[in-house]
């Protein structure tokens, strides 16, 4: 036996005699601390007790299974690391050459943009879903127009007037005198009716001059005669006038029918829907634009002019990520000189700053290595995967801080390949741990029906597992390097000059470091042992007002999470200056009517049959009867059908009803009106037929008021006979505004799925993971009062759920986990009692995580000045998430476990770290202490002093009466 261990088993026996008495044996066994490298005493009882089973029997036993769990996963990542270490130069090229080659292969093979909010925010396989490819793919109704639409208003001044009108046509002219405009039109399915030329469909009170300035100049001459032109009730070919379709808040004399006052004109252009005709449509927007500048900067300009196009959603979702972009590599600089201010030092050479930039590296390859792959396979690319590099840049270092910090903690004087192999064992778990709840909240995410989100969560999920493994591969052999570096004496970010080594003279200037001895207690040990009893009062009632802040503000935020609403404007992803942003507002200002004008369709009937004609009237007007609507329907073909044949039964009446629809459409008026709404097939009979309604009382700001407008229109369309018991109704509404609809029907639902499933999914992990079996008992608390802390909080922010809202929860629970697991492993790791764990863990993984959490910060600040609101919300989102994470991981957890957090003792597991030289150095330091004159004497002095003190303090403590107070 050597004598350092006879010192300690005297030293043992001699302050424990008293106990022989009582035939009880106390066997002494070493427990590593958290760092995995000081050897605590802690002791047994034997044999003496009636042979009663240990209280912490069944803890014990636990953490052997979890630890059987945990083997093979430290084995496999020492294997990898370890031949990172002997091979660092390999491992970063090989990294950097294979993010590199993924991402060149996944933008030359199946890279791909989808910025349709059609398919971006409607869940798959909704009745929206079903309903759209039926009328693309199987209605035969003719193709949709590019609609093109001017609105023009004077802040809601007064627009009748001759000069007014001029301007609409000045404005209509720019468009009409486009080169191509007529050859592009020539592809149009729309007929003149006065002129029997195709041309492109226009709409708006420019037809009550039949489109043409000229002759407006003609017959106009004031404002009287202007007013009274558009006063009429039909245009000239006998088409019956739509007022609130043209008339912006129309109001008429009431003995005269006379226009008094407008607030608006609208005007809309139909372009075929082809190639040239998006080409022209561009074209067509530019100079729009130009001129609405012109009016803007010309005060004898009465209107203002508003103009969006069919593409123009989309290409201003498309100028916003472009504006964007430039945050992306903001982000990457932000991060950089962070990492670099975090890993410095004063030392030239002992400066760390490149290293930090190798961790930021490791990211933003695991981005290429995650996006690449995603290309490869043809995911689409999405305005939401564009906050990702943000997300990814903040939560990504995290493994980083963790990694170094367990580093540094390593003996300097041993092999850089050994540091690894003792560091990997350190947080081997704890990194993984955490990398698993990251990567399942967002693999739950993948479970969503919502194209934007599953996209989103399928590029976040393989990003994040590449990140784990490229700081376990790149970031370790960056940090082998550094090593070396600094062994070779390299100053820091200048690896080419090597530094001037210290004058030895300066050194022995430096302050001798004083030896402690044991025997010798210090004088801040004695003021901190004789103020011990005195400060713990005060310690408890810290304890309690920590816990009873924190209560208080799960109560208020539970309170404010209840009054959490849902909200999405679409201008919200529009950038700040957008011309659509500017067209939307205005027109839902001086307008009657809004934009959601749903189709009622009729299919899979025969439309001859009176009692079915009977059902269609039936239907549309129990749709009328809505909250949401307002009027009945402005043309209505049934309608006008059967008051056709009334006005002419003397011909009608011995015809066949395909004969007598011929004979109604056969007029120029009713054509133009009903052609495109009655499809027929090749024996004239009506296969499918639609009729335009106007939901003019919904609120497009009230996502409530949308939501119930789409089920009551639902119940109204399910409980009509002809729909009863069929899956495929014959009769329905359907409108491109339905899909976001059915995404808002369908988030809550999907959110409180998500959550509970999250919350389940990471507490299990815990469970799995951690080695004690009382964690799942504080993560699943910790985490539901997290989540609820930040609904609250967004709400106080007035953030409102929406699409991006729904995505930011999603990831939330990833990300708010690894707050609570990272300090709750460390905890069981620590030993002692549980004061001494809580000052454990926080000082050997605080730091770590309070800079992981400004990290998340600070990848997230660049969207602060996104152009587009939306994005703004995320940042909000993510200071609420990284301030309640940190509070509740470094302030709320630590008081709790040190009130009521388990104290016995978890045996490490045997080191997984099998290095023939570290090894060997351990054997012979602990059978031989001869050998440990090979140390340095003042380092052999510090570690037989320690151990010393706690041999005694455990002795002292196993044998000290309890008083009651304690």
């Amino acid at each position: 036996m050597s004598q350092q261990h006879m010192d300690d088993e005297n030293l043992v026996h001699n302050s424990g005699n008293h106990q022989e008495e009582n035939s009880k044996t106390t066997d002494l066994v070493v427990v590593q601390d958290c760092n995995g490298n000081t050897p605590v005493m802690t002791n047994f009882q034997g044999e003496g007790q009636n042979n009663a089973p240990s209280p912490s029997s069944f803890s014990e036993q636990w953490s052997r299974v979890i630890q059987g769990v945990q083997a093979p996963i430290l084995v496999g990542m020492q294997a990898l690391t370890q031949t990172v270490a002997y091979n660092p130069k390999r491992t970063l090229f090989g990294v950097t050459f294979l993010s590199v080659l993924l991402l060149v292969i996944g933008l030359f093979t199946n890279f791909n943009v989808d910025v349709d909010e059609d398919i971006l925010w409607t869940p798959a396989n909704s009745l929206p879903i079903q309903h759209s490819d039926w009328i693309d793919d199987q209605s035969n109704f003719p193709q949709d127009t590019l609609d093109f639409v001017l609105f023009f208003h004077s802040h809601g001044q007064n627009v009748l007037g001759q000069g007014q009108v001029q301007q609409v046509f000045d404005a209509l002219d720019a468009i009409l005198s486009l080169p191509g405009y007529e050859a592009m039109c020539a592809d149009s399915t729309y007929v003149d009716t006065t002129t029997n030329q195709t041309t492109c469909e226009i709409d708006g009170l420019v037809q009550f001059w039949n489109l043409d300035s000229q002759q407006f100049a003609t017959q106009v001459s004031s404002d009287e005669e202007t007013i009274q032109a558009l006063s009429s009730s039909t245009f000239p070919d006998g088409t019956k006038v739509s007022p609130n379709a043209i008339f912006g808040q129309a109001q008429r004399d009431e003995t005269t029918d006379l226009l008094t006052s407008c607030q608006g004109y609208t005007v809309v252009i139909r372009f075929p829907d082809t190639d040239a005709a998006e080409s022209l449509e561009d074209d067509a927007l530019d100079r729009i634009l130009d001129l609405r500048q012109q009016w803007n900067d010309d005060s004898t300009k009465r209107l203002k002019l508003e103009v969006t196009a069919d593409g123009s959603f989309s290409d201003e979702f498309e100028r916003a990520i472009l504006k964007d972009i430039p945050l992306i590599p903001i982000v990457f600089v932000i991060m950089s000189v962070f990492t670099a201010i975090i890993f410095f030092k004063r030392d030239k050479v002992q400066s760390r700053s490149l290293l930090g930039f190798g961790a930021v590296l490791a990211v933003l390859l695991s981005l290429l290595s995650g996006f690449g792959l995603l290309f490869m396979i043809g995911t689409p690319f999405t305005t939401m995967t564009q906050i990702l590099p943000f997300v990814i840049f903040g939560v990504g270092l995290d493994d980083a801080f963790i990694i170094f910090g367990s580093y540094a903690r390593t003996n300097p004087k041993t092999k850089t390949e050994d540091r690894i192999g003792e560091t990997i064992d350190d947080i081997g778990i704890s990194i993984t741990l955490t990398s698993i709840t990251s990567s399942l909240a967002f693999g739950l995410g993948c479970l969503s029906t919502i194209p934007a989100v599953y996209w989103l969560c399928l590029y976040a999920f393989p990003t994040v597992v590449f990140i784990y493994l490229y700081q376990v591969t790149f970031f370790i052999a960056w940090i082998v390097l550094d090593e070396r570096r600094i062994q070779h004496n390299k100053r820091d970010c200048c690896v080419c000059i090597t530094a001037v080594k210290e004058d030895p003279k300066d050194a022995e200037d430096e302050p001798e470091t004083k030896v402690i001895s044991d025997e010798e207690p210090t004088a801040q040990e004695e003021d901190r042992n004789d103020n011990a009893e005195t400060k713990q009062p005060l310690r408890n009632i810290f304890k309690v007002l920590v816990v009873v802040a924190f209560l208080a503000l799960a109560a208020i935020c539970a309170v404010s999470a209840s009054k959490l609403s849902q909200q999405f404007e679409f201008t919200e992803v529009m950038p700040d200056d957008s011309y659509v942003t500017d067209f939307f507002y205005a027109y839902e200002d001086y307008t009657v009517r809004n934009s959601i004008n749903p189709y009622v369709y009729f299919r899979y009937v025969d439309q001859s049959d009176p009692a079915i004609q009977e059902q269609m009237e039936s239907y549309v007007n129990d749709l009328v009867a809505m909250d949401a609507v307002k009027e009945q329907p402005d043309f209505f073909w049934l309608r006008d059908f059967k008051a056709f044949l009334n006005d002419n039964s003397y011909q009608v009446g011995p015809l066949t009803f395909n004969q007598q629809i011929d004979l109604f459409l056969s007029d120029p008026v009713l054509y133009d009106l009903y052609g495109s709404h009655i499809v027929r097939d090749e024996n004239g009979t009506i296969t499918t037929s639609r009729v335009e309604i106007y939901f003019e009382n919904v609120s497009e700001e009230d996502v409530n008021d949308q939501i119930d407008t789409l089920k009551e229109q639902r119940h109204v369309t399910a409980r009509q006979p002809i729909n009863q018991g069929l899956k495929e109704w014959k009769f329905f509404t359907y409108d491109g505004i339905y899909n976001i609809w059915e995404f808002y029907t369908k988030t809550q639902e999907e959110l409180i799925l998500t959550t509970i499933t999250g919350v389940v999914a990471v507490t299990g992990v815990a469970l799995i993971f951690i080695p004690h079996w009382t964690a799942s008992l504080f993560v699943l608390p910790m985490i539901c009062i997290l989540y609820v802390d930040l609904l609250g909080v967004m709400q106080w922010a007035n953030v409102h759920v929406n699409a991006v809202t729904y995505i930011t929860v999603v990831m939330a629970i990833g990300l708010l986990v690894d707050f609570i697991m990272h300090v709750l492993l460390r905890y069981y790791e620590c030993s002692g009692n549980r004061h001494e764990r809580t000052v454990d863990l926080l000082k050997t993984m605080g730091s770590s995580i309070l800079v992981g959490g400004i990290s998340t910060f600070l990848g997230t600040l660049p969207l602060a000045f996104s152009t587009s609101t939306i994005f703004f919300t995320i940042f909000i989102a993510f200071v609420a998430l990284v301030t309640l994470g940190l509070a509740h991981g470094l302030i709320l957890l630590p008081v709790v476990l040190s009130i009521i957090g388990p104290e016995d003792d978890i045996p490490r597991p045997k080191s997984t770290f099998s290095s023939k030289t570290h090894n060997k150095d351990k054997m012979n330091m602990e059978s031989n202490s001869d050998d440990m004159d090979a140390l340095d004497e003042h380092e052999k002095q510090l570690r037989m002093t320690e151990r010393t003190l706690q041999v005694t303090d455990h002795v002292e403590s196993s044998t000290k009466v309890p008083t009651d107070e304690e």
